[in-house]
């Protein structure tokens, strides 16, 4: 079968990288072609209905660093008749069997006494060791583990990063590189604010979402959908990528559709894109088949209970809970559960391709709720729905750069920019995927984009459906 159709810009997948390429691109004057496998826009920022239940893939927050943004995503929202609601995170660690606030390296008030002293020791050596000459210095940490044990001290490293860590990652820290912990992702605090969250002053605004947004109705689905009601035209749903030639860039989906491209901006996760492109070398295929990353097992249950807890989200390290974060969304709008009832998201990782079935998930969460004195005997469970990511957070261990180093020459030659979470393989936010969608698209335009709104007024369009495929 020939190329049927041929476009400047083509889009792989609607999440919200796909989505702002396309956007900015049509605010360009460019044409492009936005093409999802699913028969709905959102990737991963989605959200499902049942039985009066509203519920995200996992945990979805709007906050920003970059004003150009926040305001894009408060014009978008409006114009599609949503409300956002502005929140002060609450958000805690469940550990020898209390709460303490997050994060927990600045708020150890309330572990038993020996904890809190061992913690704050161990920061204080570990802070001392960091003061020293340049000269006298130790060489950088080998290994993420080593990062943790320099950066927090014995203390901090036993009782909350180390298992956590492990138990996310699913691996020993010293497989994990230390190129990102001491970013936006793990506030580190001064020895001030360790010595004052050990006497019960609390460091609550530290870290990068000591606020956020949230959509008052409907989930976070109602962003990606903000996004699809602007686009005027070109986006293709039920469009599954089969195929790729690099050379004569041309893309094939499943349903025998083929079209040519001259620039093509894909959000992907790179090992897929590697696994569909055509005339890439056995060596560079070995190299991706390197990239390592977590699924996570996402059990979403309706309890017939209000306000289990008053935190939107809670962490737990302890080996001896299943899950590594519970969340509560309930607490943010209550919206998204039937009167007088509570939604909890529970959270737990695995390799890739070891899930359990979806009544054990179901019967781990429960019982380690019950453990955690979070479900009682006599709560009636009223939703329960399993949720599997097969892609949910890339590793960056000592290899990743190395691997990508050597695939990003390929993907120029082909014309193709791997831009979100998964196709730049690395650790973003949702304000980090719309902005890369927005520099790819000028990038391959050549023409910069204001974020404002597109030319002509949007269309009348029938909203997308906000029922994701299951």
């Amino acid at each position: 079968m020939g190329v049927e159709r041929e476009e400047t810009v083509v889009i792989l997948g609607a999440g919200l990288a796909g989505l702002s390429a396309a956007y900015h691109a049509q605010l360009g004057g460019s044409p492009f072609g936005l093409y999802e496998r699913e028969g709905s826009v959102g990737g991963l920022c989605r959200s499902i209905r049942r039985d009066g239940f509203t519920f995200d893939f996992t945990g979805h927050l709007m906050h920003f660093r970059r004003p150009e943004l926040k305001a894009l995503a408060e014009r978008l929202m409006a114009d599609a008749g949503s409300e956002l609601t502005a929140h002060q995170r609450r958000a805690a660690i469940y550990s020898n069997g209390v709460y303490t606030d997050y994060p927990f390296q600045a708020n150890t008030f309330g572990l038993p006494a020996e904890v809190v002293k061992e913690c704050v020791m161990g920061f204080i050596e570990a802070w001392g060791a960091r003061q020293r000459p340049a000269s006298v210095r130790r060489a950088a940490p080998r290994h993420f583990g080593e990062w943790v044990q320099r950066t927090f001290g014995s203390g901090i490293a036993r009782h909350f990063m180390t298992p956590f860590n492990e138990k996310l990652w699913q691996r020993p820290l010293d497989e994990l590189g230390c190129d990102w912990g001491g970013g936006w992702l793990i506030p580190v605090p001064s020895l001030e604010e360790v010595v004052q969250g050990a006497l019960g002053i609390p460091n609550r605004k530290m870290g990068y979402n000591p606020s956020f947004f949230y959509p008052r109705e409907g989930g976070i689905q109602r962003y990606p959908d903000a996004f699809a009601l602007q686009i005027r035209s070109g986006l293709h749903l039920k469009h599954e990528v089969t195929a790729i030639d690099l050379r004569r860039r041309v893309v094939e989906f499943q349903n025998g559709r083929r079209v040519r491209y001259r620039h093509l901006i894909s959000t992907l996760p790179l090992p897929e894109l590697v696994r569909r492109a055509e005339g890439v070398p056995a060596s560079i295929r070995r190299r991706v088949g390197g990239l390592v990353h977590v699924a996570v097992t996402n059990v979403n249950l309706g309890v017939d209970r209000p306000t289990i807890v008053p935190y939107h989200w809670v962490y737990f390290p302890e080996p001896r809970f299943p899950f590594y974060r519970i969340g509560f969304p309930s607490n943010l709008t209550p919206s998204v559960a039937p009167p007088g009832q509570s939604l909890i998201s529970i959270e737990s990782s695995h390799r890739p391709g070891r899930p359990v079935g979806r009544e054990e998930a179901v019967e781990r969460a429960v019982a380690g709720l019950r453990q955690a004195g979070l479900l009682r005997a006599d709560d009636r469970i009223t939703l329960q729905e399993v949720v599997e990511i097969p892609y949910a957070y890339v590793i960056f261990d000592r290899a990743r750069a190395r691997i990508l180093s050597s695939l990003s020459a390929l993907l120029r030659r082909g014309g193709v920019r791997s831009i979100g979470r998964y196709g730049a393989w690395e650790h973003s936010s949702m304000e980090d995927a719309v902005w890369q969608g927005k520099e790819a698209a000028e990038a391959v335009t050549g023409r910069r984009a204001s974020t404002g709104k597109p030319r002509a007024k949007p269309r009348a369009a029938r909203r997308p459906s906000r029922r994701a495929s299951s």
